[in-house]
């Protein structure tokens, strides 16, 4: 299917919904057919379960007994590569020519399965591909899509909630190893020589095995990484330490749930529900949760409290009220005691909101 404008958006979310729930509901058998095209195309493709089996599996790939140079392009580097047989060189030092590293390390935001392809999305790197011989490509297993149709769905709907533009100007689509080109000068004039680049990837878990297995917690696992649900969080919009996705997709795991995260940075007020794209239920999915994270009469008790909180919060519209309110239901909270200080006009709920903007002025 090709996307434009002839399409209205709330149609195209409901198709990207349905490419998402196509693979992760199938994720197990998909990932085994990625694995084998991407094989036959001669790539490498190792797999990693956590972070620190990523970090020993990459050490003991890299090129050379001793320090090796690596150009890192990932949104977080993990510490156990500040290593002494580590040399990080910078994106910008390998553009301009002044360092060629061994191994670029990149990470890609999708994958095709039916087409063997790798995607990446506004990487700084994607200029350096073909100044390096080898390239390490990090993939979280629960961003792939079927078909090339179901990537240009997803690909719209991130490019239009963060650019209003129709589709990414900066997308770079990897199929195949490929040649590495340098030039050398003989007294006989200019030679270009090339040699192949041996591609690397690591389908990386971190977890996303884990949430798999319950049905109602897999739905986290449906994000495109858009960013709207951030955008309409009063807790993000704070402190900016966990986005709602971020908060859910961490809690999925007991070691987080015990932490008090989850109590403190969630206010339910619904508006990451109405703006996700493919209608991840963050509400649901942090009550489900709550109730996780202690035992079944405190975990009623306060998910009880919760819902009485925010249906009183949707309902204060005096600020005189909604301060002393605020002050007793949140008093032992100081991150959303100040925030909910700071607020000028109510921003509890879209819904609420869209529906009765005579009453939230």
């Amino acid at each position: 299917m090709e996307v434009s404008t002839n399409f209205g958006i709330d149609y195209i979310k409901t198709c990207a919904f349905a490419a998402r729930h196509s693979y992760i509901e199938d994720m197990e058998s998909q990932l085994i057919s990625f694995e084998k095209r991407l094989q036959a195309k001669n790539f490498k493709v190792y797999w990693a379960s956590s972070e620190d089996d990523l970090v020993e599996m990459v050490h003991d790939l890299l090129p050379g007994k001793y320090r090796t140079k690596v150009c890192f392009d990932l949104p977080t580097i993990p510490e156990g590569f500040n290593s002494s047989r580590i040399s990080k060189v910078s994106i910008a030092d390998v553009e301009n020519g002044r360092q060629s590293p061994n191994v670029l390390f990149t990470q890609a935001d999708f994958g095709i399965v039916e087409t063997g392809t790798l995607a990446f999305y506004d990487r700084k790197s994607k200029n350096c591909f073909n100044t390096v011989s080898n390239i390490y490509v990090l993939l979280d297993i629960s961003k792939l899509v079927i078909k090339a149709s179901d990537l240009e769905l997803i690909l719209y709907l991130r490019s239009f909630y963060q650019s209003q533009k129709f589709l990414p100007q900066d997308l770079k689509l990897l199929n195949a190893p490929f040649l590495k080109v340098s030039e050398n000068i003989n007294q006989d004039g200019e030679k270009i020589t090339q040699t192949p680049v041996e591609i690397t990837v690591f389908l990386y878990d971190n977890g996303v095995t884990q949430i798999l297995q319950d049905h109602q917690l897999r739905n986290a696992l449906y994000c495109i990484d858009c960013g709207q649900c951030k955008t309409v969080c009063p807790a993000y919009e704070y402190d900016k330490e966990y986005t709602p996705i971020g908060l859910v997709r961490a809690n999925c795991f007991e070691h987080h749930r015990t932490s008090g995260n989850l109590f403190s940075r969630a206010l339910l007020c619904g508006n990451c529900d109405q703006v996700c794209p493919v209608q991840i239920p963050f509400t649901d999915l942090i009550i489900k949760e709550i109730q996780l994270s202690a035992p079944p009469k405190k975990g009623l008790l306060a998910l009880s409290k919760t819902f009485e909180r925010r249906k009183k919060l949707n309902k204060m519209s005096g600020s005189f009220f909604r301060h002393f309110f605020v002050r007793r239901m949140y008093g032992k909270n100081k991150m959303l005691l100040n925030y909910f200080r700071k607020q000028k006009e109510p921003f509890y709920n879209v819904t609420r909101m869209q529906e009765n903007p005579q009453n939230e002025q």
